[in-house]
């Protein structure tokens, strides 16, 4: 069920980066929240009274004033729609992508991202000219996890058929591997789910690529175990610093390393790779030579997807 409400926050926030981690300075922009889809990792289960509640932002003249404000001031921005909701899984029943897309025509020099599972691409696909800093990624898992651990979503297959056409129509493209999770087997099903992408994409389309490993909140353990089919136990995590519990540093980088070393084997050309919610020294491990500042990590990724031909 959808409803309509109005925004009495900000529309624009910083991404929340975790006390110690290397932030991305990247921003989100709250559009409207609520998810149908039922991932078993997913914060919204505790972070929302009602998850699979959609409510639908309507007081637009003001997002739009705030927005020109914000911009006004920020300069090489990546702003994205994900963090309340999947930024398309209700675009088949309330088309609102287009109208985003047109807004951010006004602001050229800032990068907007659609972050999806979904497959209901087709407005986008409709539109005539296609904005040169518009970017559409996918999180994506290995089928198995798709199967266990994110219920209700379109399998793999799906969302590679859309993200393939995304692609032909001209709009950058971004790949989320977000959380990537230790399960019987993982190196064989990340192995193969990179191999399904590398037959698909085309490196130089790549905006941006993203790895971040399971992590959650004490108070999102209760909603896990509602979950019987789920394997986010399978690895053995502790509580950090920051109140989250995820894996053990040495498994963290191992499951990095991995993940990185077959991308950059199945996929020729440059990729902008990037941390989420990781520390300094694990950047230094798994992306040597890599800034660890915001600034620089935000100027990296803008000019990866900035970059002609992209």
């Amino acid at each position: 069920m959808l409803k309509e409400a109005l925004q009495k926050g900000a529309f624009v926030k910083h991404c929340p980066c975790s006390p110690g981690s290397v932030p991305c300075g990247y921003f989100n922009l709250n559009l409207h929240s609520g998810c149908p889809f039922a991932c078993s990792y997913c914060i919204l289960q505790a972070y929302l009274e009602n998850k699979t509640q959609g409510i639908f932002y309507t007081n637009w003249a003001d997002l739009e004033a705030e927005l020109e404000k914000f911009l006004t001031k920020n300069q090489e921005v990546r702003i994205g729609s994900g963090e309340l909701s999947d930024s398309l899984a209700y675009e088949n029943v309330r088309p609102s992508a287009v109208r985003v897309l047109e807004l951010f025509r006004k602001f050229p020099r800032t990068l907007f991202e659609y972050k999806t599972k979904a497959i209901h691409v087709q407005t986008l696909l409709g539109v005539k000219e296609t904005p040169g800093n518009i970017v559409v990624s996918w999180s994506l898992n290995p089928p198995r996890l798709i199967r266990d651990e994110e219920r209700l979503t379109p399998p793999l297959s799906q969302r590679l058929q859309a993200l393939a056409a995304i692609q032909e129509k001209g709009y950058k493209i971004g790949i989320h591997f977000d959380p990537l999770i230790l399960f019987p087997d993982w190196r064989k099903h990340y192995r193969e789910l990179i191999r399904r992408l590398a037959a698909v994409i085309r490196p130089e389309r790549v905006a941006w690529w993203s790895l971040g490993t399971l992590r959650f909140p004490a108070e999102l353990k209760k909603h896990i175990f509602k979950h019987r089919a789920s394997q986010l136990l399978w690895g053995e995590l502790i509580q950090g610093p920051d109140g989250k519990y995820r894996y053990f540093t040495p498994q963290r980088l191992e499951l990095f390393a991995f993940v990185r070393d077959e991308i950059k084997k199945q996929l020729a050309g440059e990729i902008a790779l990037y941390l989420c919610m990781e520390d300094a020294y694990t950047w230094k491990q798994i992306l040597p030579g890599m800034p660890t500042d915001e600034k620089s990590v935000n100027r990296y990724l803008y000019e990866s997807a900035a970059r002609p031909g992209k």
